[in-house]
């Protein structure tokens, strides 16, 4: 198979979407799960628990598939010690600068606005919370920089595999399942002592690595005009067929069905096999909708692809700083959400503007110094922000 002809500009899309759709998912979980009292009518509407665990399945999924993807498009281009050395610098940065000042802050915010005390990182009154997806992306960096490619499947059997057209497809999904299974039996492994935080460290990091290491087998097989674009009869229906069961078991939707929060041991087990499966296709499924809606270049677009992660990073303290107040309207828990979730919105963006003023904060929060400050001899095409 041959590369990609041209920029696959929903990809940029894509990428931009899958962090802001964190934005109204945490909003929920912090009300529903990080406040004390927990905020019981966010965590009984359907409309908010549905959304929340439709858009869960796969976000992040899709989000590290994409990022294995690129990482083997710049690797290849650049060589594998400029490649890691830049995403050191693109991701290294944003984390330092994000978990020493933000990370304090959300530390201070949860006890004192949501009452709910956050864990401490490395023992310091620091907050990791959503940050943690920086030091698991670097750490898939660093491994993936240390395999040859020669030893990476190219192509063939393993392509046709990845986009549902060979019996291997079944194996795939099996392997995906069996995956989910391992996440269980590490979740079951007695946590550090005292380091909640670290804990969900290497269990995100087993759990993502089957996403980055199927997008950075997309990209070695040459598959990506295909499986970014996949036209297969069977993709809607079989994630219907699994979202049937999906949904009775997941904790974000059972208090909605009058259901306790989570499901008992066959549930438990059942939910962690279909887990990876639905997410794999469900993000098929996503960038094959992005394709059709996204056909070339876009200002909006370039905007939220340039300002996702300054956005994403400053959403959370904002998300504190909001739902008290929000709460305390007198509306129905849908509005109040939806509410939250736009001035978040709204307040990171501003909050992305004011850090890409200078370049220094541009270089901390956004990992890269502002357009106007680009040495000249950068390539104009950038490489994408996992």
């Amino acid at each position: 198979m041959t590369p990609p002809s041209g920029r696959l500009h929903h990809l940029d899309a894509a990428r931009a979407l899958l962090l802001l759709l964190g934005l109204p998912f945490h909003v929920a979980t912090k009300a529903i799960f990080e406040s004390d009292p927990p905020a019981l009518d966010f965590q009984q509407s359907l409309v908010i628990g549905g959304w929340a665990s439709l858009t869960h399945v796969f976000r992040m999924f899709a989000f590290f598939m994409l990022a294995g993807y690129f990482a083997g498009m710049i690797r290849e281009r650049k060589g594998a010690g400029a490649w890691l050395a830049e995403r050191s610098r693109r991701l290294g940065l944003p984390f330092l600068a994000s978990i020493l000042t933000l990370g304090a802050i959300q530390y201070q915010l949860q006890d004192g606005l949501l009452h709910k005390p956050s864990p401490r990182f490395l023992g310091a009154p620091l907050a990791l919370d959503h940050l943690w997806f920086l030091v698991v992306l670097l750490g898939f960096c660093a491994v993936y920089a240390a395999i040859p490619g020669s030893r990476i499947p190219q192509g063939g059997r393993t392509g046709r595999a990845l986009c549902l057209s060979a019996p291997g497809s079944l194996a795939l999904l099996a392997a995906l399942a069996l995956w989910g299974l391992v996440r269980y039996a590490a979740e079951q492994v007695p946590a550090i002592p005292d380091a909640p935080s670290e804990t969900l460290l290497w269990q995100q990091f087993l759990f993502h690595s089957a996403p980055f290491a199927l997008g950075v087998v997309a990209w070695h097989a040459r598959i990506g005009e295909r499986i970014f674009n996949l036209r297969s009869r069977w993709l809607v229906p079989t994630i219907v067929l699994l979202l049937i069961p999906y949904f009775p078991l997941d904790p974000l939707v059972r208090p909605t069905l009058g259901k306790e929060i989570y499901p008992d041991l066959a549930g438990t087990l059942v939910l962690r096999a279909i887990d990876l499966p639905l997410a794999y296709l469900m993000s098929l499924g996503l960038f094959r909708l992005l394709a059709e809606l996204v056909r070339g270049p876009s200002r909006v677009v370039s905007f939220f692809v340039d300002g996702a992660l300054a956005i994403y990073l400053f959403h959370l303290v904002w998300a504190m700083l909001v739902l008290p107040w929000v709460r305390a309207l007198p509306i129905a828990a849908e509005a109040q959400w939806m509410l939250a979730s736009l001035l978040v919105l709204g307040l990171s963006m501003a909050s992305y503007l004011a850090a890409r003023s200078t370049r220094l904060t541009s270089v901390l929060f956004c990992g890269a110094a502002p357009k106007g400050h680009q040495p000249k001899h950068t390539t104009p095409a950038r490489p994408a922000r996992p």
